[in-house]
């Protein structure tokens, strides 16, 4: 994910702290049940470095999942995942640790009694913090926006949407004008916003009389820019955080914009990328991932294929298709057939659709469960996909579409993989446009893939495959 941002520290701290006084009470309750009341302080000295492996894990695993981070929508299920996730990733290591140290760091009725107590005031707290506390005027985000166009007006829309937490407030927009002057003025209003006009040397006092945590500069001429950095520079060294509109993009939106970046932001974009160092560890997890999968899947598998040879017996179980994998080289992918065969004899190559006639009734389930994907597992073994990574497009589609839509081709210099930030954030495409959009969040996950976003996308996609679309608290 992008950088912390001090406007955003604030929600950080409270979540995390949160966590922190939550295992604090578990811990007392869990020794206090275990062994009565006068045994708590003697106990915690005793077993120092397993309440800090505990409480270092649970908050480790909790920011993995993505916990700490603004959230772009919230559901009741990610929420579960995550606790259920940052429990198993704590037992895990303190099991770990337990075995190399030959002892139990922590006695075991003590360890379930705190984390059920943890449990229970984690996750009643943070369904208030989430549903009352990020949406108040308590830790409300209050934001100036330089810039009145449409471009000020489409990001204020985005940083006011509900899903948005902690919630943001657009307190006004700034008209910065072109004369020497020092007069400040009202220059109406846009949708209940107030728009000020200032000059340049007016623009630190004005921003500081509103008392804001956050500017978003959203210039429709971003030429123009240069003139306020100056200003914005003092403004920022001062505490208040500064975005340029590719930045608001990529926080509130998780999408690298295609209209706002240039030859030398994808250079830098691509220089910057941590797949160097994060290929090797990538690779481990990717294969360690599918090992495990492969075992636990297997009789689902066993099952899917019996039901696609009962429905058509003469027809083949697996789909075999060339993909266009790592570095442009081609690739046969595998999936369960979910659409009737020869569906493309006479078409060619075509885009499935929404409601797709080609796709068969046992297909369409497999599809929206991504039952269909289980066989890319040997993929990913064979080295040829990852388990996270953009989706591999038909050769055929590649060609089009790289004339198409600029930077195209940049998607393939990482490994394919089964789910992805695109396939998560944005719903299925058939078009150019849709493609163009998913290279945005393509473009996003390459620039900040790190195993937090992995573990994210990962947990997401399973909060899609049980639940369906991600809803909001």
């Amino acid at each position: 994910m992008p950088p912390g941002r001090t406007h955003l520290r604030l929600q950080v701290t409270w979540l995390a702290m949160m966590d922190l006084a939550c295992l604090a009470v578990g811990a007392v309750i869990g020794i206090g049940l275990r062994f009565g009341s006068a045994e708590i302080t003697e106990y915690v000295y005793q077993n120092l470095d397993g309440w800090f492996l505990l409480f270092g894990c649970v908050i480790f695993a909790n920011y993995l999942a993505g916990s700490y981070r603004i959230q772009y929508t919230f559901s009741r299920f990610n929420l579960f995942v995550t606790w259920a996730f940052s429990l198993v990733f704590a037992l895990l290591m303190i099991s770990i640790f337990s075995y190399t140290w030959f002892h139990m760091v922590l006695g075991r009725g003590v360890l379930v009694l705190t984390i059920g107590s943890y449990s229970f005031f984690a996750l009643a707290l943070k369904l208030v913090v989430y549903r009352s506390l990020f949406r108040s005027d308590i830790v409300l985000c209050r934001t100036v926006i330089i810039g009145t166009g449409p471009r000020a007006q489409a990001i204020r829309k985005n940083l006011e949407n509900a899903f948005i937490l902690p919630a943001h407030k657009v307190i006004s927009f700034i008209s910065v004008e072109s004369d020497h002057t020092q007069e400040t003025h009202s220059s109406g209003f846009i949708d209940g916003a107030a728009v000020v006009a200032t000059s340049l040397q007016g623009l630190t006092d004005i921003v500081r009389s509103l008392e804001v945590a956050l500017i978003v500069v959203a210039l429709d001429d971003m030429s123009e820019v240069a003139l306020l950095y100056p200003y914005l520079k003092r403004l920022r060294f001062e505490g208040v955080e500064v975005l340029m509109p590719l930045d608001q993009a990529e926080i509130y939106n998780g999408r690298t914009p295609l209209d706002l970046i240039n030859e030398e932001e994808m250079m830098h974009a691509s220089l910057e990328c941590r797949m160097p160092m994060y290929r090797q560890l990538k690779r481990f997890v990717d294969v360690a991932i599918s090992l495990v999968a492969g075992v636990v899947l297997a009789p689902v598998g066993a099952l899917v294929a019996a039901v696609i040879k009962l429905a058509e017996p003469g027809s083949p179980v697996l789909y075999h298709q060339e993909r266009v994998g790592l570095f442009g080289k081609p690739f046969t992918i595998m999936k369960f057939r979910t659409m009737r065969a020869g569906a493309e004899t006479e078409s060619g190559a075509v885009w499935a659709m929404e409601g797709d006639p080609r796709i068969t009734p046992v297909g369409r389930f497999l599809r929206i469960s991504r039952l269909d994907e289980i066989p890319q597992i040997i993929n990913v073994l064979r080295g040829e996909m990852s388990i996270v990574g953009p989706r591999p497009e038909r050769p055929e589609f590649v060609t089009q579409l790289a004339a198409a839509i600029p930077w195209y081709e940049e998607r393939e210099n990482i490994l394919p993989g089964i789910t992805g930030w695109a396939q998560i954030r944005y719903p299925y495409g058939s078009s150019v446009d849709d493609a163009r959009r998913k290279l945005e969040y393509d473009l996003f996950y390459m620039k900040h893939m790190s195993m937090s976003l992995d573990i994210q996308i990962i947990l997401r996609t399973l909060r899609i495959v049980l639940l369906g679309k991600e809803r909001s608290l």
